[in-house]
Order: structure tokens, then sequence, then C-alpha cells
């Protein structure tokens, strides 16, 4: 979906490409009508990664039924806002964090890196997987109706209801990255500034988490990778 992805084309190139089987069993026997659907379908079209799945379902489904050259590029207008929206807003803002947090939590709690990166990639593809699955299957089952479908979202609905546990993995991974630190420092002063900015820095977060919400991960991430350079820096283990 994104091998092909330029300024000028964005990933309408990888979305044309995925629905070339679909479109060569929809035109089989036109190579003439075969060859202006995959021009039509070149033009720039954006959308979250995943989702595009959505579109190559429901534009292969109007091309199945022989909708009109305009009607196929007013609808391919009309999903590029919706699905890179909710993309953004279910992947890369709920999903993924809470699947990092996990392993970050896990890895804090004993767990060997090896384990906590497996089960990251593990619970996340499965994830990711089932949505490219999920909007392939109700694309070409809705065709032009699947806009409506978008609104019930079955993962919008999970993370939602798992963004306290999100919040809760946060707050565990602070503390035991925390703890981290401090035990492997000792009683050394370079541990004590980084876990004071990590406090300051979660009030905001939580208060304001549109705000500060990344910069508090960003740093919670970067914590032991500072302390690894200072702790190098001073001749430390």
């Amino acid at each position: 979906m994104q091998s092909l992805w330029n300024y000028k084309t964005l990933i309408g190139p990888g979305v044309t490409y995925a629905m070339l089987p679909l479109l060569r069993r929809i035109h089989a026997g036109d190579p003439v009508r075969f060859e202006a659907a995959v021009r039509r379908h070149l033009g720039s079209f954006n959308s979250h990664p995943y989702l595009a799945a959505v579109a190559v379902g429901a534009l292969a489904r109007m091309e199945f039924e022989d909708a009109s050259d305009e009607e196929i590029r007013r609808f391919r207008t009309a999903l590029r806002g919706p699905l890179g929206t909710l993309g953004d807003r279910t992947i890369w803002a709920e999903w993924r964090p809470l699947c990092l947090l996990l392993a970050i939590t896990l890895f804090g709690l004993g767990a060997s890196p090896l384990l906590s990166a497996l089960a990251f990639l593990l619970i996340y593809n499965v994830g990711h997987v089932w949505v490219r699955v999920w909007g392939f299957r109700r694309g070409w089952e809705h065709g032009r109706g699947v806009g409506r479908l978008l609104k019930e979202f079955p993962l919008e609905r999970l993370t939602e209801r798992l963004w306290p546990v999100t919040m809760f993995l946060l707050g565990a991974a602070t503390v035991l990255l925390g703890r981290a630190v401090v035990e492997t420092a000792g009683r050394s002063a370079e541990s004590l500034p980084l876990l004071l900015v990590a406090g300051l820095t979660a009030v905001p977060a939580f208060r304001w988490p549109n705000r500060f919400g990344r910069l508090a991960i960003g740093l919670l991430l970067s914590i032991p990778i500072i302390w690894t350079l200072l702790a190098v820096a001073s001749g430390g283990p």
C-alpha cells in the first residue's frame, strides 16, 4: 500500500496495485475498460494505510456495479478524510500506544527484552491485520454505503473502552521505569533530575493530554537512554 508512496499521488498507486486482481476479474475480456479503470484509480488518494483496505473493497464494488467515472472520482475524494481521521485517531493515537505501554510494563515487571518486544509485535499486528481484513470485507459488502459503516468502527469502540487501561499502563510504566533507573543508578545524583522532570511532565500531560501527552510518553521512553548516556559519560556502569 505504501511501497509507491509519493508526494504527487500519495498512496493512490498502492491502492490501485491492491485493486489489480479485482479489476482483472471485473473487466475480464475487456482490456480497454480495464486500462481505463487502472488509470482512473492511479490519481491522488490518501488515507490511513490500514484503513485504505476499505477503499480498495468499496471502489472495486463500484467498478463491479459499473458506476460512472465521475461517481467513482467523487466517492474516492469523499473517502479520504474519514479514513485518514479515523485511522489516525484509533490506531496511531490509541491502539499503538496501548500496545507499546503494555510491552514496557511487561519489561518493567521483569520480562526479557525479547519477550516484551514479541508481546508488542504480536498484539499490535493482530489488531493491525484484523483492521485490514475487516476493512476490505466491509468495503466490498457495502460499496457506496461504507460511509455509514465507518461511524460504527469496532476498533474505535474498543479503544475507547480501553482508555482507562492505557492510562493505568502509562502510570505503571512510569513507576517501573523510574524504579529501574533508581535501582540501576544506586543513590547517584544522575537519576534524580530525570525523575523530577518526568514527574513534573506527568502533571500537564494528565491535565492537557492533547498538548502534552506525546511529550510525556517521549520523555518516558527516553529516560533509560538519557541515564545510560549520563552513566557512560561519568564513567559509571
